[in-house]
């Protein structure tokens, strides 16, 4: 099978080169055949080698009598010392018809001629040729009057090259031929029978140091019979350079120079002269104030640049760069736009200004910047009622996201102001109870006036009795998915208004749960309100440290042994008084869990294994 494959591509191979030689066969065959179509045929070559004229007929009536040969003169145009070469025109060649026949008149035309036309016989202008063994055409211009005025019955059929359609049609016969060499012309003008065309080219070498200097000049001469080119001649000659070629051979030397001159109020105290720079200047003429090594220098500050261009003298760079600052809580966004004009001589910075412009952000801008989010601020005053033992009290209540000012008595020793600050990115909601009074969106401010103590007479100062108060203190610590926290209050069946705290410090904390930021201690002491007093069992309890879990103890991916996530959290201390022994009674059955969730993962570890 694969030897049927290899002959079938050999026959695809053999077909197709067959058919394509097949076709190309005809074209070769005309190339070869037609010399023998016209074997006397004479082609002559322009300069560009290109055929200007063929023969395509013959006469066959009477020759013209052909003179002896007398030597070409040819008409040659003066040569031209200029380094570009000069071509002498000559008359406008006159292009042959495409075909052409030679006829003679019939005896018809002649009978006709003699009754009519005896004394208006048609003539035609003949460029005469003869033979000539020094010419390489082999043919010369014969002397005399050139062209000829002939009849037309006189033309020869073996000297004269018609390249006509008709009889009556020689204008446009201009071509030379070796078979016919003497050919009609239109006109009566020697340039059309023969002329030259002289180009002369120089080439001009400048002295050097060890050699002088010359121009070498090459003249070509082409002669033409008609339209076609009979010979062709160059020759080489060498002259010494004019006065003229010697100084383009070494001009003076220029430079391109940018000119500055002194000035009181530019930074650098020179600035550029007036006029168009930068100025052609001669070598010769540069000054001490000229630097010659391309750039501005304060002690030569005019300098030579290499091109035609103010721009290399003198020139300004600006730049402008914007900084965009987004919108937050407490600002609106803007951007701030600085431009820096930097001023050169050349390559060097002799001043520079800068400006800067605020302006509003604009669309894209605003589109770049994240979204601003408001944190809520909150504030609480809270006032206690006067009583038989003392007038009403200010408290501070909680606070977030905020901070308290000082308390001030602005009218009187009853009044009382304070406001609340909002912290950066925060702000207060509207106002809320009667209390408040909103003097902005980050400011929060309590006023009032406190009410006095009361009368020892009133009815109600009669049945105050002297109690007792258990105050409790509860601890939350922060875990992965909630705040610290602690919790001021009372045990069950106490009044909370009869007690106050300090916290860090800070005195007068009533009642109430208190969110912890961030990590810290915070330490907690209880005092009753007067004239009562804490119950005989309470002790403040010790500081609490909060702390911030790590990324450790806050991984999903750490075993619980099937216990909730919150069960791995810190904990959470309550304390009430009474020794503290809460916390250690809670560890016996947080200890029993444990043990019963280890037992059940190892009964279900040998069940799988079983």
């Amino acid at each position: 099978m694969s030897m049927k494959k290899l002959l079938a591509t050999v026959a695809s191979i053999a077909l197709t080169g067959g058919a394509l030689l097949g076709v190309s066969a005809p074209a070769f065959a005309d190339e070869a055949a037609a010399p023998a179509s016209a074997p006397d045929a004479y082609v002559a070559e322009g300069e560009s080698g290109t055929p200007t004229s063929e023969v395509t007929a013959q006469s066959t009536t009477s020759a013209v009598v052909v003179d002896d040969p007398a030597p070409v003169v040819a008409k040659p145009t003066p040569a031209v010392t200029k380094p570009a070469p000069v071509v002498k025109e000559s008359a406008p060649l006159v292009e042959a018809p495409a075909s052409a026949q030679t006829t003679a008149p019939s005896s018809q035309a002649r009978a006709n001629n003699n009754d009519n036309e005896a004394d208006s016989e048609k003539k035609v202008w003949v460029c005469k040729f003869v033979s000539s063994e020094n010419s390489p055409s082999g043919y010369r211009l014969k002397d005399g009057k050139q062209p000829i005025h002939v009849s037309v019955n006189a033309l020869g059929g073996d000297d004269v090259n018609i390249v006509v359609n008709k009889i009556d049609d020689f204008e446009g016969a201009r071509a030379f031929n070796d078979r016919q060499p003497s050919f009609v012309v239109p006109d009566d003008d020697e340039s059309m029978c023969s002329y030259s065309v002289v180009t002369v080219d120089e080439e001009v070498v400048c002295p050097t140091y060890q050699y002088g200097g010359i121009v070498h000049v090459t003249t070509t001469t082409k002669i033409y019979y008609g339209a076609t080119q009979v010979d062709f001649t160059m020759t080489q000659s060498t002259r010494a350079l004019t006065a003229e070629e010697r100084r383009a051979c070494d001009p003076p030397e220029e430079v391109l120079v940018c000119q500055f001159e002194a000035s009181k109020d530019h930074t650098s105290g020179w600035v550029l002269k007036p006029g168009d720079q930068p100025v052609l200047t001669l070598l010769s003429e540069l000054g001490d104030d000229v630097n010659d090594t391309g750039d501005y220098d304060g002690n030569q500050p005019s300098f030579i640049v290499a091109s035609d261009d103010d721009a290399l003298c003198a020139s300004e760079q600006v730049e402008r760069s914007t900084e965009v600052a987004c919108a937050t809580a407490s600002a609106n966004g803007h951007a701030i736009v600085t431009t820096v004009r930097s001023f050169f001589y050349g390559a060097v910075k002799v001043d520079e200004t800068k400006a800067e412009s605020v302006r509003e952000l604009i669309e894209r801008e605003m589109l770049d910047c994240p979204p601003v989010e408001l944190v809520e601020a909150t504030a609480e005053a809270i006032l206690l009622d006067a009583s038989c033992d003392a007038g009403q009290q200010l408290i501070l209540g909680p606070i977030s996201n905020a901070t308290w000012g000082e308390v001030t008595d602005p009218e009187g020793p009853q009044d009382y102001s304070v406001t609340a600050t909002a912290n950066p990115g925060a702000e207060f909601a509207s106002a809320g109870p009667a209390l408040r009074v909103a003097a902005g969106s980050t400011t929060l401010t309590f006023t009032g006036t406190l009410a006095a103590q009361l009368d020892p007479s009133n009815p109600e100062c009669d049945l105050v009795t002297l109690g007792l108060v258990m105050p409790t203190v509860t601890f939350s610590q922060t875990s992965c998915t909630a705040a610290g926290s602690y919790r001021l209050g009372v045990a069950p069946g106490y009044d909370p208004a009869l007690v106050t705290f300090t916290v860090n410090g800070v005195a007068g904390i009533v009642a109430g749960t208190y969110q912890v930021a961030g990590a810290g201690s915070v330490e907690v002491t209880a005092q009753a309100v007067d004239p009562n007093g804490l119950e005989f069992d309470w002790v403040d309890p010790p500081a609490f440290a909060f702390v911030v879990p790590d990324g450790t103890v806050c991984d999903p991916g750490l075993p619980t042994l099937g216990l909730p996530t919150l069960a791995l959290g810190l904990p959470t201390l309550a304390f009430t008084g009474g020794g503290g022994v809460g916390p250690i009674w809670w560890l016996v059955p947080t200890s029993m869990i444990l043990l019963g969730a280890a037992a059940v993962y190892v009964r279900r570890r040998m069940d799988a294994v079983s």
